[in-house]
């Protein structure tokens, strides 16, 4: 059987993907230590499972030009399907992409946990190195969050809400916002 973290990295690397000029690997490696951070988050060790190899796959579609076939050969359909949930959608601007992928995201809790791993990465890196993207990832926050909010509700019986409330904290932390009263 493949190890599907070496099938990643060599995907993300045979597809020459950077995240600011590094291995692509160190962005996979944040997002899977958010979701480290926030595994209790999931009632279910099968979940907590298929969101850590989620991680790990979740850019394969969409920036190593895999599919959703050739991720299911190395895995299951349930990571396949994670992952998918979680691949942008062609648009002709970053609002709308975002936005039309929110539509798959939501209808999978799993992947908006990773969603939410992912946003937590991409935040402290760009927020730590003082990248001209934290301010895009703070505006872009601002319309993600209640979707999300909303979307987890539906899926109280796999989550435990003691943990995403730290984790949408943090999350909250991170991106300065500033929550109505």
């Amino acid at each position: 059987m493949i190890n599907f973290k070496d099938f990643a990295k060599t995907a993300y690397n045979n597809a020459q993907c950077k995240y600011d000029g590094k291995n692509y690997y160190t962005h996979i490696q944040m997002v899977e230590n958010g979701i480290d951070i926030y595994r209790k988050v999931f009632k279910s060790d099968e979940d907590y499972s298929i969101a850590c190899a989620s991680a790990i796959g979740h850019d394969l579609i969409e920036d190593a030009n895999l599919t959703f076939n050739d991720i299911q050969k190395v895995t299951n359909k349930r990571i396949a399907q994670t992952i998918l949930a979680l691949t942008d959608v062609p648009e002709e601007n970053r609002l709308l992409r975002h936005l039309n992928t929110m539509d798959k995201t939501v209808k999978n809790y799993i992947a908006i946990i990773v969603k939410m791993c992912d946003i937590r990465a991409n935040a402290i890196y760009s927020k730590d190195n003082g990248s001209s993207m934290y301010k895009k990832y703070v505006e872009e926050y601002e319309y993600r969050r209640p979707i999300f909010k909303i979307a987890l509700k539906w899926y109280n019986k796999y989550l435990d809400n003691k943990t995403l409330e730290l984790f949408w904290d943090e999350l909250d932390k991170i991106h300065n916002y500033k929550k109505q009263v």
